[in-house]
């Protein structure tokens, strides 16, 4: 019998359940499929080029399974793998976890029939795939049992566990221009937040300058950027100059400013890992740096309070070591405000009072 070969798609924060996936797969099959997965060390042997291997692989793959999280389905690469199979006419199966859903998957992913890890009617469409493809009866399981231990899987994910990193007392730069920072709007209530949830870890800014920001982010680390300052609406510049609040232009004929590419390359020179915009209208420029850091921006007019209440939950979240993806989704369902979310990589801090 020619041995089936599966290929697991998935980024390296997935590597434990991608692998937890190979062994269950492996033990209920009796080791009849083939399974490649490239972070596995027993799948690529030392000294082999990966990228050699995993193009080897997709080539002579019979099915692929993508494993699909809130994470992963933005990913070029991971779109880039399942395209490859699919354009071959190969079976190709989304996965869902920790917190994703088939009927949310995006294009081109959404055109496949995708199953979610954690249910059992799921599990058995997939094991059913895999059995008519080696042409055998589907193993007699408990799929109620397999999905209860993949749900667990889940939760360390979803809480900050297996796979993900943990960034323990972040430093954060908490800034905002002179016309911003007027007691009026609220810079107040940011520095008060942050102050109380991150103690002793927060470097303070009340008249940011160009060129103070990049002393700040090419002269130290900061894991979180948290900024209140003007940005163009038009070209997701960052506006340090005063603004015409109607417009949310700058009102001098010679505004100082950074261009989207500019800030990116400040934030990749201090490893950030977080960018908050707390100002209105923001999100095309989040949009813009979404391949650096993970962007939070409003998409609306938000007042300082509004803006301060949904810090306050979001910040606390994160003090209590969840998860940068569970705080963004758990503060959207209690607190009703424009503020959305660009995602590059799940990431885990804690407050050095926790």
């Amino acid at each position: 019998m020619t041995r089936l070969r599966i290929f697991i798609s998935h980024i390296s924060s997935e590597t434990g359940l991608a692998q937890g996936l190979k062994q269950r797969l492996e033990k209920d099959f009796l080791g009849l499929p083939d399974i490649f997965v490239s972070s596995d060390q027993k799948t690529i042997q030392a000294g082999q080029k990966w990228l050699d291997e995993v193009d080897k692989a997709l080539k002579e793959a019979d099915l692929q399974i993508v494993l699909c999280s809130k994470e992963s389905v933005g990913r070029p690469w991971v779109n880039f793998e399942a395209g490859a199979v699919w354009l071959r006419g190969i079976p190709v199966i989304p996965v869902c976890h920790t917190g994703m859903k088939p009927n949310d998957l995006p294009v081109p992913l959404s055109m496949l029939q995708g199953i979610a890890v954690s249910e059992p009617d799921g599990l058995r469409k997939l094991y059913d795939a895999i059995a008519a493809k080696l042409d055998i009866n589907v193993p007699a399981v408990d799929f109620k049992a397999i999905s209860a231990e993949f749900t667990m899987l889940e939760k360390k994910y979803a809480d900050g566990g297996a796979g993900l990193e943990r960034i323990e007392h972040p430093r954060i730069f908490c800034a905002a221009s002179e016309q911003y920072a007027q007691p009026s709007l609220g810079f107040d209530l940011d520095v008060a937040i942050l102050q109380k949830t991150f103690p002793g870890q927060v470097t303070l800014e009340y008249n940011l300058t160009r060129k103070r920001l990049r002393d700040m982010l090419t002269g130290e680390r900061f894991d979180i950027v948290h900024l209140v300052l003007a940005v163009h609406p038009d070209t997701a510049e960052l506006v340090f100059s005063p603004i015409d609040f109607a417009s949310y232009k700058p009102a001098t004929p010679k505004p100082e400013s950074l261009a989207a590419e500019g800030f990116a390359d400040l934030l990749r020179e201090s490893q950030t890992k977080l960018v908050v915009l707390a100002t209105c209208k923001a999100l095309l420029l989040a949009v813009e740096l979404s391949d650096v850091v993970n962007m939070v921006a409003s998409e609306a007019e938000i007042t300082g309070q509004l803006a301060a209440e949904w810090e306050e939950c979001f910040y606390g979240l994160l003090a209590q070591g969840k998860s940068l993806y569970k705080a963004f989704d758990l503060t959207k369902s209690q607190i009703v405000a424009p503020m959305r979310a660009v995602r590059h990589k799940n990431i885990a801090f804690a407050s050095e009072s926790n």
